[in-house]
């Protein structure tokens, strides 16, 4: 328990009782706060003494608040304008783990973190004079072990600042038993969820608590969708997008459907030199290039590796020339590319009702490989 330094001994000789510890040469003494009397809100009470009159020597009236503050069940801590600890009972030695003469001259911020310090320091020297401050803190006992505290700090009239301190570490093991419990109970509530969906999916659609899943599945299956018909590098349509628009394109076709097959020259050499990364930039730019040239009615695919196709529905053959001549072009320009690119390209045009379309893209690529064995860098027509 923590004493008083100097103590007086109480009327007729006794000792004082125990009492609130205070640092040798701190002004602190207990004393009634002067103020208005409000209104007594019971009458009943008004006959009861007063305690200045019961306790009327100062001695009396400070030894009365210092067995108080002694017998708090809080930790009570007054600091002066230096933070340096001037007074504690007895509840704050326990918690700090300091003794009674290690605690009084003890700089309050050594019961913080270190990486608290800065903000402990700042409250103390910011708070503005006769207000008080609430706040939760990690208290750093003298052992080095750490708990929670509630903090209520008020500033005092001498300039001084008192801290009253509760331990709240059994509150904080409450919040994280609940917090153990939901969790708990929110795992039972997902797994008889998933066992009610299977159970009668009908009843899904008017369940609150399946709309966010509801809303996740149709994403996920918006985005398989999408990559299951788009090439996942350069987001052109893939082999299977690329048939099932052809397939529909010679079916609407008024004027005859063309399709452009278009092979990189050189591509194998660029993953050697330079690396598939490289490459894979070139493969990129290379389907901006034909997104530039093509009509918004064209359909752009990537086959495979370093192949491309474009469908041209509704028009003629000597459209379908110019357009795989555009492309070329596109392909050719060697300010638009990191590195010189050029391209082998194989037109196939046939009527609405000449064909169908394992036909035509097989025209394709043959013309396509025969500009290839001329040396590349061309485009034939079938």
């Amino acid at each position: 328990m923590v004493r008083r330094a100097g103590a007086p001994a109480s009327r007729g000789g006794a000792a004082a009782p125990a009492a609130v510890g205070m640092r040798e040469g701190s002004k602190r003494r207990f004393a009634p706060a002067s103020r208005s009397e409000p209104r007594a809100p019971f009458p009943e009470l008004a006959s009861l003494p007063r305690l200045d009159a019961v306790f009327e020597a100062p001695a009396d009236r400070e030894r009365h608040f210092r067995i108080l503050i002694e017998q708090a069940a809080d930790g009570i801590i007054v600091v002066d304008d230096q933070g340096l600890i001037t007074l504690a009972n007895s509840r704050s030695c326990e918690m700090t783990g300091y003794g009674p003469d290690e605690i009084l001259g003890l700089d309050l911020l050594d019961t913080y973190l270190p990486e608290d310090r800065e903000l402990g320091r700042l409250r103390l020297r910011e708070m503005p004079v006769g207000t008080i401050v609430r706040f939760e803190r990690l208290l750093r006992r003298k052992d080095g072990s750490t708990f929670p505290i509630d903090v209520s700090v008020a500033w005092l009239p001498d300039g001084e600042r008192q801290s009253i301190m509760r331990d709240v570490s059994a509150h904080r093991q409450a919040e994280d038993e609940l917090r153990r419990l939901a969790g708990e109970l929110e795992c039972q509530v997902e797994e008889r969820t998933r066992e009610f969906e299977h159970a009668n999916a009908e009843l899904a659609a008017v369940n609150r608590e399946l709309q966010n899943l509801l809303r996740e599945q149709e994403r996920l299956q918006a985005e398989l969708a999408y990559r299951a018909m788009h090439d996942p590098l350069t987001g052109l349509a893939n082999r299977i997008m690329f048939g099932e628009r052809l397939d529909h394109a010679l079916r609407v076709g008024e004027r005859g459907v063309a399709v452009v097959w278009i092979d990189l020259d050189h591509f194998k050499e660029v993953n050697d030199i330079f690396g598939h990364d490289v490459g894979d930039e070139m493969l990129v730019a290379v389907a901006d290039r034909l997104r530039d040239v093509v009509r918004e009615t064209d359909d752009i695919a990537r086959m495979g590796g370093d192949e491309f196709a474009v469908i041209l529905p509704n028009v003629i053959e000597t459209e379908a020339q110019m357009v795989a001549e555009r492309i070329l072009g596109a392909l050719s320009d060697r300010d638009a590319f990191r590195l010189q690119l050029g391209a082998s390209v194989g037109i196939a045009w046939q009527r609405p009702a000449g064909g169908d379309a394992l036909t035509l893209v097989r025209r394709a690529d043959e013309a396509m490989y025969r500009a290839k064995t001329a040396g590349g860098g061309m485009a034939v027509m079938y």
